[in-house]
Formats: structure tokens, sequence, C-alpha cells
């Protein structure tokens, strides 16, 4: 195996163009926009210097090239390959062998099957008086050699299914050599034959780590591993058949990237996705609505166990419907807040003035309009805070129960501290006035905190999202286009082969059945197929121009090897044969993270802090 340090001096890295660039910069400050316009003008990438967070960080300040150096070295937005690697074995074999199978296998010894029919044929024959007829008869017929195979073969059949290793190890058969998919989960959905069976995921975090990774834009195939994914490749390794090889020799492997996909932007369905700064104020909302959502729990908390934990059940039940009464006068005192049920109500209960806080002195009328006023009142509806001055309720312990509901209610808690506030609630001990009295304070601070985060998310809303826009769809780097993301697919790809020295050649689909069969058809629809056989293609064809003009796609057939006995169909790919020279030049040049390759490799490269998978250290 050729050493590839050794012969090259290193392994193909990843750079960033946007950080050699600033590298690059002959004025030494200015604005940043000044600054990035000649950067982008050196080589520097648009989405590289968004996704950093250097944009919205920079936004309209006066800065120096060595700030911009400094930052861009601490906040690289490289994506990240999450790599789910297939233990062993081919794709399309199974670790499982049939009784069909194994015992076919063990037949082949011919020797042993004609002992165990004339075995057989002696036990039968040592019932003369049960067997002997049918003996004749089959012999007769010339039915006896069959008969007595297929007796052997049940009785095969029997001894597999009773200890299937011991069965194994009896007819000398090998075991099977199974797939083992590891923490892969489409094997079943690739080439059979491949070895080396791989999916790659390329996720994306926030390098300033101001956004949480669930910001993002993320695929649907991969479970907690979805959050982040921008795009995924899935890989094997296939024999090259000998009569498409270049250059003679045998025994060449080519690195298969069966499947290209990208979930998020497939979603997008030609919609703009959110950029960093509007993610990032997404994010800041959401930060903000999770305070409010928290900070209104705990209020709630509070005033319940204000209550709650101070006051008797009565005295709950009592504070609850005085409450409730006053809410209803309030309608009652104000015209224009009566619907016309209320009106209907009124009326037919003969209701025309206010109703006294004491249920006790109420009228039949006014205690069956009030009975239905509170299961029609929005503050209390559900709850029967009549209790034990409600004659319809025979059970006293779900009165008693009851009469606390409010407690458990936010509307009701409300309706009940509007209640408090009106007038002094004589009746209540002073303990628990003062105790009221000190933590509705605190709680008065807490409510104002609501209100003054609620005013922020609100501020974000008019001035950033007035138009709707923070209902785009989740953002990433390289969703703006499909071209940004197969150029990354096919950059790493690529990166991957050449540091890859068993890799010979670097394939991509182009036959029908090995398109379909990644989707899980055998009718790939036409898009999938152009995608893969024009726009992967042209893609490719771009890359490789600026790697080695000498650099040719071609016509690559694959020929899978034979899977426990059974052949597999040859399939035709289109790829580039990785040769030493190219090898050298992708070394040389490096692989951008943001960008085509360069033309002229960037000096700097070997000396970066990377280890030899391209990953910053």
């Amino acid at each position: 195996m050729v050493n590839l340090v050794k012969t090259f001096g290193s392994l193909a890295k990843l750079f960033s163009p946007s950080l050699e660039a600033a590298k690059d910069l002959a004025q030494k400050k200015g604005s940043y926009e000044q600054l990035k316009a000649m950067m982008i003008k050196n080589g520097a990438k648009a989405d590289e210097l968004e996704w950093s967070g250097a944009d919205d960080f920079f936004e309209g300040k006066k800065v120096t090239k060595d700030e911009i150096v400094e930052y861009l070295s601490q906040n690289d937005p490289r994506l990240y390959t999450e790599r789910r690697v297939a233990t062993e074995g081919l794709t399309g074999a199974s670790d499982q062998m049939s009784a069909e199978d194994a015992v076919a296998k063990a037949m082949e010894d011919t020797t042993m099957v004609e002992q165990a029919k004339l075995d057989f044929l002696d036990d039968m024959k040592s019932e003369p008086d049960n067997n002997a007829e049918f003996i004749a008869s089959l012999e007769k017929n010339n039915r006896l050699d069959a008969f007595l195979e297929n007796e052997v073969r049940e009785g095969l059949e029997d001894q597999f299914n009773m200890d299937q290793p011991a069965f194994l190890a009896l007819h000398r058969i090998e075991a099977p050599s199974g797939f083992g998919e590891g923490d892969t989960q489409y094997s079943s959905y690739f080439p059979a034959g491949a070895e080396r069976y791989m999916e790659n995921l390329y996720q994306y975090t926030d390098p300033t780590e101001k956004i949480p990774f669930n910001q993002f834009a993320s695929s649907r195939h991969f479970g907690d591993d979805d959050i982040g994914t921008i795009f995924h490749t899935r890989t094997g390794d296939f024999p090259v058949d000998s009569a498409s090889e270049t250059g003679g020799g045998f025994g060449s492997l080519a690195r298969y990237v069966g499947e290209i996909q990208s979930d998020p932007q497939q979603a997008l369905r030609g919609e703009k996705p959110r950029g960093y700064k509007e993610t990032a104020l997404v994010s800041e909302m959401s930060k903000l609505t999770d305070k409010v959502f928290n900070s209104n729990k705990k209020l709630l908390e509070n005033n319940r166990k204000m209550f709650a934990n101070n006051l008797s059940e009565e005295e709950l039940g009592r504070l609850g419907r005085e409450a409730a009464i006053f809410q209803i006068n309030k309608i009652i005192k104000d015209p224009t807040k009566q619907n016309d049920t209320f009106k209907d109500m009124a009326s037919a209960f003969k209701i025309k003035d206010e109703l006294p806080l004491d249920t006790s002195s109420f009228t039949e009328d006014e205690l069956e309009f009030l009975h239905y006023q509170l299961y029609n009142f929005d503050e209390f509806k559900g709850i029967n805070l009549l209790a034990s001055d409600d004659k319809r309720k025979a059970d006293e312990l779900l009165s008693a129960r009851m009469q606390a509901a409010w407690t458990r209610e936010p509307l009701g808690l409300k309706a009940v501290k509007e209640y408090m506030a009106s007038k002094p609630v004589d009746w209540l001990n002073e303990g628990f006035r003062r105790y009221y009295g000190n933590l509705n304070a605190d709680n008065m601070l807490l409510e104002m905190d609501i209100a003054d985060t609620q005013s922020k998310i609100n501020k974000i809303k008019i001035d950033h999202f007035e138009g709707g826009e923070s209902y785009k769809s989740p953002g990433a780097p390289f969703l703006s286009s499909q071209n940004k993301w197969v150029d990354q697919a096919l950059n790493r790809s690529i990166m991957d082969a050449v540091n890859d020295p068993n890799i010979d050649y670097l394939a991509f689909p182009d036959d029908i059945g090995a398109i379909g069969k990644v989707g899980g058809t055998d009718n790939p629809k036409e898009g999938a197929v152009n995608f893969y056989q024009r726009d992967v293609q042209n893609r490719l064809k771009k890359l490789l121009s600026k790697f080695d003009k000498n650099a040719q796609i071609e016509q690559i057939d694959l020929s899978p090897p034979s899977i426990q006995g059974e052949t597999t169909d040859m399939f035709r790919t289109k790829g580039f044969k990785i040769t030493p020279e190219f090898r050298e030049q992708v070394i040389k040049k490096g692989i951008p993270t943001y960008a085509l390759p360069p033309v002229i490799g960037y000096g700097a490269l070997n000396s970066m802090g990377e280890n030899e998978n391209g990953d910053q250290m």
C-alpha cells in the first residue's frame, strides 16, 4: 500500500478561502464592508463570511486585518462529517443461511446421503409387518430411491432447525459471511456487493455557539443526527471491471458515491431559507419566548401556592365565588359587555341589579343564574365554584375539591387577584393579607419582566419580520442553490478518495437501476435521473478542471463480487481515474470549505493547524 504522506508530503486538507483572503489583505484597516469587498475580490466567499458570523459580528464597524484574521481563525464554519460505517461484509449479504440452502450444501456429500438412505431403509425393513408391502410398491414403481432421498432431506432439515451451528459444524459448511451494518441504516437501498459501506452526514453548527443547533435546517432520515445535517452521501467500494480500466491493469477499486442528497434543500421547494442573521434573530426570539413561558409558569405556581397553601378549602371556595360574582356584576353594570345569551338569561331569571357577594342571601333565580354563568364564563368555565351552596352537588368531597379548582386555572387566578385589588376582602385573616401583599409585590416585578421580555419579542418582529419573514424555512450554509451543496459533496468525496491509497477511481451514478436502488424503486423519477446523469456530472467536470485539466470523466463499469455464491450484476457509472498526478494536485491545492478549488494552491496550506482528516485542530 502506498504511503501517501511519505509520497506526497501530506494528505489532502480542507482550507478556508476567506481566511486565506483575509491574510492576503493589503489594506490593514477600514470599515468591515470595505475590507470584505476586497476579500471577496481575492477569493473569499460571501457564504462563509455570513455563516461564520463575521458579517453579523463586524456589521457597521471599523476593523483591522488582524481582527478579521483572528475572528475567522477562531470561528470556522466548515461542515463537520458524521460517519456511519458498516463493520464488515458486503452490502446485500446475509448472515443467515436458509434451511433449504444448508441442506442442499450438506447433500453435496453423496457418500453421506447414500449411507443415510441405507440406514433409513434398514430401519423400515426392521418392521416388515408395517413396511414390507409399502417398500415393494415403491420398488415396483421405481420410486424407492426418490422416497429415501426425500426422507433424508427432511431429516436434515429437522436437524438444521433444531441446532443450526451444530448442523453447519457437523457437515463442515462454512457459515455465511454476513453484512455487519454497524450504525448505518440504509444499506438495503444500495447496490449489492459494496465493501466499506458508509453513510456520511455533513453537519453545520454555529462556530460562535450563539445559535443553538436546533435552529438550523435538518435532514429527516437519521434520527438524532438529523439536526444540522445539510446534506449526506452514501458510499461503498467496488471492483472495477477490467475491460473498462484505463491504462490496463487489473484489480482496481472504485469508490462509488451512490447517493448525494440534501433533505433541507428539497424541503424548501424553491423558497428562500433564513440567512445567518435571520436565524440569529429567530433564535433570540425563541429564547425570549421560552423566558416568557417559564416566567408565566413560575408566576402561576407562585399564585397557586399563595392561595392553596394558606387558605382553607372553605375560604378558597368563598374567595372564588366572590371573585366570580364580581366579574359577573361588571357585566351586569355595563350593557356593552353583555352578549345576547347573557341578556336572555338575565331577563329569564329577572336579574336587574348587581348580585350580592354572599350567596346565602341569593334567591332561587339568582342562584340558578349564577350557576349558568359560571359554566359560560371563560375565567371559570367548567369549574363549579358554588360548592356547598350548590344544592345540586350531593358529593361533599367533590364539592370541597372543586372549591380550590380556580387556583389551578391562570384565568381564575387572574380574576381573583383583580377582585382582591378592587376592594379590601376584610374576612381574610390579617396574616394572609400581609403575606399576599409582599408576594404580590414580588409577582408584580415578575410580571413587569414578562411584559418587558414580550416587548423585546414584538420589537424584533416589527423591526425585522414585519413582512412575515420569520416564517421562512430554517436555513444553513449552501442551501441557497443546488450547485453549492453538490459542489461540497463532490469536494468532500474527492478528498476522501484521494486520501485513501486503496482507491483508484471515484465513480458516480449513471445506471438507471442503480439510481433507482438508492430510492427504493425500479423506476426512478426523471428528476432523479437528470440530477445524477446531468447535474452531478456537470459540476464534477467543472471541479476536475480546477484540480487537473487532464482529468477526464469516463464510463466506469463496476463488477460487484458474488455474494454467498450468488453472482451480482455489473453496473455502469461515470467518474474518473485518480492518477498520481491528480492526487498530487489535490494535496497541493487543498479542498476549499466554501468554494471551488483554486487554480493555484495556497502556499500556506501545509502549515495550517489541521489533522490528516482536514479537520482543524
